[in-house]
């Protein structure tokens, strides 16, 4: 446990409405500790400078432009949501994390991975509630079968016994391909700290207090305490 405590990896989630403030918080997360960088562009209330972006850190980067219906801000249309992370992928973002419910997106997929290098995480979120763990492995297939390179599931707990689900999903999935899933909601923070432990590929944390992506998401220094007193 102490070893896998050590190699988990944290996502710091940046969520900020210009570029200058998504550069400074890269710049203050990489300091803090991070291992990769989400860049929430649906945050943004400019079109972002994505070169900008790539040079202010040498820490793989993902481009996550999130629909209003899957628990993001943006309120544009698909092409545009879906040009913008296009746009980061031809900068040399490393990742790019698209949901599996977005339209087209098997065709999509395959672009985004003929016109770059780009790794693709396909994300599906519940906001409603935690599904089985036959569920859970029925969206799993489905990402599979789609392409991605990590498959995300991020449902929502209601009760403590919810993260169960999720760990015991990870602790087969993640034997199969590298795999993101844990439980939104303050009932789902322990599923946040543990998935990597059970072979989860990363967790993510804010920056600071009042910075956070998603319920029932810690900050980077109380998720790096966690895992260093497990050390």
């Amino acid at each position: 446990m102490g070893s896998r405590a050590m190699k988990s990896k944290i996502c710091v989630s940046v969520t900020a409405q210009t570029t200058d403030k998504i550069v400074d918080m890269i710049l203050k997360s990489e300091k803090k500790g991070a291992d990769l960088i989400e860049v929430r562009l649906d945050f943004l209330q400019e079109n972002p400078n994505f070169t900008r972006i790539r040079k202010s850190t040498s820490l793989p980067l993902i481009a996550t432009n999130r629909s209003k219906r899957e628990g993001g801000q943006f309120n544009g249309n698909e092409e545009t949501r879906t040009n913008y992370l296009f746009a980061a992928a031809s900068e040399e973002f490393d990742y790019v994390d698209i949901e599996l419910a977005t339209p087209m997106i098997g065709t999509l997929a395959v672009k985004l991975k003929d016109k770059s290098t780009v790794k693709l995480i396909l994300s599906h979120h519940d906001f409603q509630t935690t599904p089985s763990l036959d569920g859970l492995n029925n969206i799993f297939k489905k990402e599979l079968a789609t392409g991605g390179d990590i498959c995300k599931i991020v449902p929502t707990a209601n009760t403590p016994e919810d993260n169960l689900n999720c760990l015991r999903f990870i602790n087969h999935a993640s034997k199969i391909k590298d795999v993101i899933c844990f439980c939104m909601g303050k009932q789902g923070i322990p599923s946040r700290l543990f998935s990597p432990l059970l072979g989860g590929f990363m967790t993510y944390a804010s920056m600071e207090r009042g910075k956070e992506a998603a319920s029932g998401q810690l900050t980077i220094e109380e998720t790096r305490q966690f895992y260093e007193l497990l050390a």
